[in-house]
């Protein structure tokens, strides 16, 4: 009989098995999810000017220090014209609008709350109190040109496109999207659309692996379903195997007569790296290497544990392979009142409480699905953990 072995030796085995996904050039604009493969540096200073922050008049701080409370209105700067330059008379101001460049000889800004317009002239109220340099954005006084603003490894979002478009980036060096097959198996199973015969159900896992896939920035290429029949399994597992760099296939992994995954892939030429976890839910889980061909997650046919395999080695895998920066470990203090089984790691659907604490929300058994509802993830609760102290966080969507 095989030993069981840890998450941890799970980790380590499978996060060996192959090199990073390989890169590519996209269009700014296609790139948001993607993993960034260079360094992002700033082709100007930013902001590249002294900017107006408000909506008002320029001025000299001088003349205000010298008693001047009424000033002369010479001309208006809008965002996006050249600099323009304040008369030397005294009192003179130039009207200023948000983003625009601070008018050459100006070091004040009042905002248009601060002052009345008569005759021409900016009239300051008791209570303005204005003061050198307030409401000025320096120029560089955020980032000097040349300076690295994005490492390679994180991920673009809608602020990594907004630096990158700002430096001038108008296609960037990212992550090419590994080719992911998500397989379901099983002979219970019929289409969502189907009315279920007595003794068949609906296929759920592979949709919802797919969906936990797609959030998480990997979506699959191809999702379908197997019978439990040995040569139309094999022929569909060749077919994916030719084409996929990432296969994940739910049931038939177990050690039941019907259970026919472990073999097939073994007469294909697959590599076992593992069989069998000291977990619950998700012990049957495998994993092999298929030489010149795709990684193989086996994953159990209980949603429950499909769901939690997937979040807790696949999609890490996935993130370590694109050459994503690698995020510290979420933990949560556990609160609430559970079962945990003697000499098995235990992942426990849980509630985020925002606090950094979670609510245990057990599930019946780990076919039961539907009682994951209300669970924002889960959490690793290991042999030595003692009640109500904190565990690994992984939640359904980062």
């Amino acid at each position: 009989m095989k030993t069981l072995i840890t998450p941890a030796e799970v980790d380590r085995r499978i996060l060996r098995l192959r090199e990073g996904f390989p890169s590519e050039e996209l269009p700014l604009l296609g790139v948001a999810g993607r993993i960034l493969r260079e360094e992002i540096r700033a082709d100007q200073d930013f902001p590249p000017f002294d900017r107006v922050m408000m909506d008002g008049i320029a001025v000299r701080f001088s003349d205000f220090q010298a008693g001047h409370r009424s000033f002369e209105i010479t001309g208006t700067a809008s965002a996006g014209q050249a600099p323009k330059s304040l008369s030397p008379a005294p009192s003179s101001a130039i009207e200023v609008m948000t983003g625009a460049v601070l008018p050459i000889g100006s070091d004040c800004i009042l905002p248009v709350e601060w002052y009345d317009i008569e005759n021409g002239r900016a009239i300051l109220r008791d209570d303005a109190v204005p003061q050198e340099g307030v409401f000025i954005h320096r120029q560089g006084s955020d980032h000097r040109a040349g300076e690295v603003l994005m490492k390679s490894g994180v991920r673009i979002g809608p602020v990594e496109t907004s630096v990158a478009a700002a430096c001038g980036y108008g296609s960037l060096r990212v992550t090419s999207r590994s080719r992911v097959s998500v397989i379901g198996t099983g002979d219970e199973l019929v289409g969502i659309g189907e009315k279920p015969a007595l003794g068949k159900i609906r296929q759920t896992n592979a949709p919802t692996l797919a969906a936990s896939l797609q959030l998480a920035s990997h979506p699959a290429m191809e999702i379908t379903h197997a019978p439990d029949e040995t040569e139309a399994l094999r022929a569909l597992l060749q077919r994916v195997f030719l084409a996929a760099d990432i296969v994940v296939l739910t049931g038939g992994v177990s050690k039941g007569r019907r259970d026919l995954v472990p073999d097939i892939i073994s007469e294909l030429g697959g590599e076992e790296i593992l069989h069998g976890v000291a977990q619950r839910p998700g012990k049957p889980m495998a994993v092999w290497k298929v030489p010149s061909g795709p990684v193989v997650f086996g994953l159990p046919g209980n949603p429950v544990s499909a769901l939690v395999c997937l979040h807790r080695y696949v999609i890490p895998a996935l993130t370590h392979w694109s050459g994503e920066v690698i995020v510290p470990q979420q933990v949560r203090m556990v609160r609430g009142d559970f079962a945990k089984p003697e000499g098995l790691t235990f992942f426990l659907p849980v509630t985020d409480c925002g606090d950094g604490t979670a609510q245990a929300l057990p599930t019946a058994n780990s076919g039961d699905f539907a009682g994951l509802l209300g669970s924002t993830g889960f959490v690793q609760v290991d042999e030595r953990f003692a009640a109500h102290s904190s565990a690994r966080y992984f939640p359904w969507v980062e």
